[in-house]
């Protein structure tokens, strides 16, 4: 799969502007290959409001996130959101490159993965928080999160997800191109 195609098979709700964000790993042949064409997409894509970051590298894996600026600077917004983000040491009313230089560090240097990410995907600050007090136990549904409140919008929005995937694989796969599958801001 080309990193095109992965980011049509992953992102496409973000790609969509319905999403805030996605995450997924996608493996390339060095950190060099990597950047190298974050920084093409990017290019491509900024100019729609979306953004792509390398989250963390390993000889396995890279942590791409592509994201709605504009939509997550929205969440981030939130002073519920920023006083949770707090609790895991990222600062308050601070840009979205701070936010993720934190993410950044907190991927590299902790244990356990730093599951408030979940906030920087759009989840629900409730579900967010419920995952991490459970350790993941006791959801009520899951599909792209682990939903421990409002399950029927979950299960909604889980449709409009999938649905939005499969539109665009199918476009997609019948030729459309990419830059053309990109929804402004």
């Amino acid at each position: 799969m080309s990193f095109e195609e992965s980011l049509v098979c992953h992102a496409a709700p973000t790609l969509a502007s319905i999403k805030i964000a996605n995450l997924y790993s996608f493996k390339f042949s060095n950190v060099a290959e990597c950047k190298m064409t974050i920084q093409h997409f990017n290019s491509l894509m900024n100019p729609k409001g979306i953004h792509i970051e390398l989250l963390k590298d390993s000889e396995d894996f890279y942590l791409i996130y592509v994201y709605r600026k504009s939509h997550l600077q929205k969440k981030l917004q939130d002073t519920d959101v920023q006083m949770f983000l707090a609790e895991y040491g990222y600062p308050v009313r601070c840009n979205i490159e701070k936010y993720l230089s934190v993410l950044k560090m907190r991927l590299k240097t902790n244990e356990d993965f730093p599951h408030e990410i979940g906030l920087l995907l759009g989840y629900p600050l409730a579900d967010v928080k419920a995952f991490i007090e459970t350790k993941g136990k006791n959801c009520i549904a899951c599909g792209d999160w682990k939903v421990y409140g409002d399950e029927e919008s979950a299960k909604c929005l889980f449709c409009k997800y999938k649905h939005c995937r499969d539109v665009y694989m199918s476009v997609y796969g019948a030729g459309r191109k990419f830059v053309d599958m990109l929804v402004s801001a």
